[in-house]
């Protein structure tokens, strides 16, 4: 479930303890809620009482907000802990919303066509750039702000690690339904090569910063586009020897 607090809207001039008491996805709804008022035609019903929407906005909406919208919602003026609490907020939401539609197929997969050659919808562009976006924040924030606490961190790293999770296995499906259609998929290979090592890299390089506080046992496991049974272990999931992960 994503619950969320509510603002009345993003605009820059609020104050400190607004900006703290409102929801940066309430806020993305709300610009997700505009975006669909720009393109929707309006309804009116017959005694012209009340104006409607033809339909409500797709969940690829969200993504597109996130990846055009973002600077909107995360803003360099904001106070550090706000921008790592809505950077936080926005990364759990996207998580949460891509696992609840990879549990929904596999209880129900019976309902749908077979997946050969179809690309699922949390695998098309507009998502995997969205979601690109948040991790983009989390690893700016991660990398370079200096003075965090440890807490800060893991929690920035545990969202981070989330995060990549989810958009590695999105690029995954994409690159596999081009493959089995046997369409051209070496640009988005390259691609997801260079997001893959970027993220990697930095989920290690905490990994080596954390290793000089406290001993760490490191395994992750990720599917390898193309071939979804080959797992690749990379130096990601941090479990500490003391119990506290």
């Amino acid at each position: 479930m994503i619950s969320q607090n509510r603002s009345t809207n993003v605009d820059s001039s609020k104050s400190s303890s607004d900006i703290q008491m409102s929801g940066a996805l309430w806020d993305m709804i709300q610009l997700v809620g505009e975006r669909a008022r720009r393109n929707t035609v309006l309804l009116m019903d017959r005694d012209n009482a009340e104006v409607f929407y033809s339909k409500v906005s797709d969940l690829e909406d969200l993504f597109y907000c996130l990846d055009k919208e973002l600077e909107y919602v995360i803003r360099p003026e904001h106070p550090l802990a706000i921008q790592i609490q809505r950077a936080c907020e926005l990364s759990t939401a996207c998580v949460t919303i891509i696992r609840t539609c990879f549990n929904y197929k596999n209880e129900n997969r019976l309902w749908y066509p077979p997946p050969e050659g179809l690309t699922p919808w949390y695998c098309q562009p507009i998502v995997r750039t969205g979601i690109w976006s948040v991790a983009s924040v989390l690893l700016h924030l991660l990398n370079e702000t200096s003075g965090l606490d440890k807490t800060t961190k893991l929690d920035l790293y545990n969202n981070l690690e989330a995060l990549a999770e989810v958009l590695l296995e999105a690029y995954s499906g994409a690159v596999t339904a081009k493959n089995e259609c046997g369409e051209e998929h070496r640009g988005l290979l390259n691609e997801y090569w260079e997001r893959r090592d970027t993220l990697l890299e930095s989920l290690y390089q905490k990994v080596k910063e954390f290793e000089d506080a406290q001993k760490v046992i490191i395994l992750f496991c990720l599917p390898y586009p193309c071939n979804p049974g080959v797992e690749l272990i990379y130096i990601v999931q941090l479990v500490f020897c003391t119990g506290f992960v």
